[in-house]
């Protein structure tokens, strides 16, 4: 009985692992994706990289293009998808993809990392263009948002160079504020969390962070100023769980180890 049992598990394993098959292999490129309700797409990512690619859903080439490279940088395509590398109708409105390529040099003088940023169009023309002395170490220095205030989408992004946090106004459709509102979403550090939960401030017209234990009881609140990068919340003092945390009509979870 026990092998009968043994047996029909196997073929159960079997046949689900079965359901997992390699479609397609690109073969020494490394690939993001980007999605919305019509599209799928996939583009170039990595550093030190020449040309951008962006395939179609069926993995043929859609468009392709090589970037002038300042002299003295390198060249990069960020690979976090939430921070719209490629994006439609979020910078323009003509309904052509675009996408942010990041060119770095190490300056030996400041012992920084200087960052030009520039926006693309998918046939290769710039539409904006950051730098020098911008940041873009991580996912975090880039925020693209929607105000909900002034129902209007917005980019967040640091200068180096003078030390100051720039907003800028984004072109604003019905199309691309449901892009941006669609994947809004909190994002903190370290999770599991000990001591000190650090939350990246979304600038969605809110000031004020709530955290809820899992019976959904309010068991942190705490106000921050709008101008605020980084939202620091003391939980040492938590018990271990799952607990979700609030920011206007944003929301998502981390656990206190």
């Amino acid at each position: 009985m026990k092998k009968i049992i043994l047996s029909a598990a196997l073929m159960t394993t079997g046949f689900m692992m079965g359901q997992i098959t390699l479609e397609k292999n690109f073969s020494s490129e490394n690939l993001q994706v980007y999605t919305n309700a019509d599209d799928t797409f996939y583009y170039t990512t990595g550093y030190d990289i020449s040309q951008i690619k962006i395939y179609k859903a069926d993995y043929t080439i859609y468009k392709q293009f090589t970037p002038s490279v300042p002299a003295g940088y390198n060249m990069f395509v960020d690979q976090y998808k939430n921070n719209f590398i490629l994006s439609k109708n979020v910078f323009n409105t003509d309904n052509n993809l675009e996408i942010i390529v990041t060119f770095e040099k190490y300056n030996t003088t400041t012992n920084q990392r200087e960052y030009i940023i520039r926006i693309y169009s998918e046939n290769g023309v710039v539409l904006q263009e950051f730098g020098p002395n911008y940041s873009f170490s991580d996912e975090y220095d880039i925020n693209i948002y929607h105000d909900n205030i002034t129902n209007t989408n917005k980019l967040r992004i640091f200068n180096q160079g003078t030390n100051s946090t720039e907003i800028y106004n984004l072109p604003t459709t019905t199309l691309s504020a449901k892009e941006v509102q669609s994947k809004g979403k909190l994002s903190a550090f370290p999770i599991p969390a000990n001591k000190t939960l650090n939350i990246t401030n979304p600038v969605n017209g809110s000031t004020l962070v709530n955290v809820y234990d899992s019976s959904g009881k309010l068991v942190v609140n705490k106000s921050f100023n709008n101008a605020d990068y980084t939202i620091r919340i003391d939980v040492e003092d938590l018990p271990k769980g799952t607990y979700i945390y609030k920011i206007g009509n944003m929301s998502s979870k981390f656990i206190k180890n």
